[in-house]
Parts: structure tokens; sequence; C-alpha cells
């Protein structure tokens, strides 16, 4: 019964990020605009003033934030995946989380040719499977760090 909670939590964790997502991607263009340039705004808070007052290095730093969230979201999804899958048994289970974002990652940029001043396009889609790229890339390193941890400490259940 406990397993099943624990499978149920995990798969909703996905559902519930992949409405994030959505809700992010769902956003008109001025929105969304508006919200990268928020965080482009307070990052640039730690630039040299004569930067800050460059338009191009601005928009470069807000292409790079509105990028990297991109990123983000997908590592974190593909995590969330992973788990999911990993708890119900599923081989492979880091390809198969990968293949699931790269999938979701196409279905959301459909999304986006449907929302106002937003379009679809395949470079996100690489950026988002990059993403999921790098969240495997960091959760697998997390892994092995924890246990080799565990084995030189005696705690690896032997």
């Amino acid at each position: 019964m406990e397993k099943k909670r624990h499978l149920a939590a995990a798969w909703m964790a996905c559902v519930l990020w992949m409405a994030f997502i959505f809700a992010m991607s769902a956003a008109p263009g001025d929105v969304s605009g508006e919200q990268s340039g928020l965080i482009t705004r307070l990052l640039a808070v730690f630039l040299p003033g004569g930067l800050r007052q460059n338009p191009a290095l601005m928009a470069r730093l807000e292409t790079f934030v509105r990028k990297g969230a991109h990123m983000m979201e997908y590592a974190v999804l593909l995590c969330l995946y992973r788990h999911a899958l990993r708890l119900s048994g599923v081989r492979h289970a880091g390809l198969c989380a990968l293949a699931l974002c790269v999938g979701y990652a196409a279905t959301d940029e459909i999304h986006q040719a449907f929302v106002p001043d937003r379009g679809p396009g395949v470079v996100d889609v690489l950026i988002d499977g990059c993403g999921a790229l790098l969240g495997w890339a960091v959760v697998s390193a997390v892994e092995r760090v924890t246990r080799s941890y565990q084995r030189r400490s005696g705690q690896d259940g032997e």
C-alpha cells in the first residue's frame, strides 16, 4: 500500500510539473517577456553600470534567461519522470524519461503556436532536450557520489 502511494505521488508530481510548464507556455508573449525581463533586470544588478546600459548585452542576457528557464523546467521534469519510471519498475528509466521530455517539449511547442505573440520552434525543443540531458547528468552524478560515499562509510546495506 505504501509503495502504491509513493508511486501515485511520483506520477502526480510529473503531472503537476507538466501543468506548470503548460501554464508558463500559455502566457502571451508580452507577459512572458515581462517575466523574463524582470529576472534579467534583477541579474543586471550584478553587472557593472556601463554594461547595464548596453542594449545588445541586455538582449543577450534576456535570451540566456529565457532559454535557461526552459532548460531548468525540463531538467526538473526529467528528474521527476525518471523517479516515477524507476518506481514503476521501468528498465532504462533515464532514457525513457528523456524520450518523454522531448515528446512533451514538442507538444509544448505546438501548444505555443496557439498562444498570442508566441510560436513553435524546433530549436526550443532541442534546448528543452538539452535541459533534460543536463538533469539526467546531474541526478546520475549525485547518485554516483552518494553510492560511493555509502560504500566508503559502510552504509551500503551489507
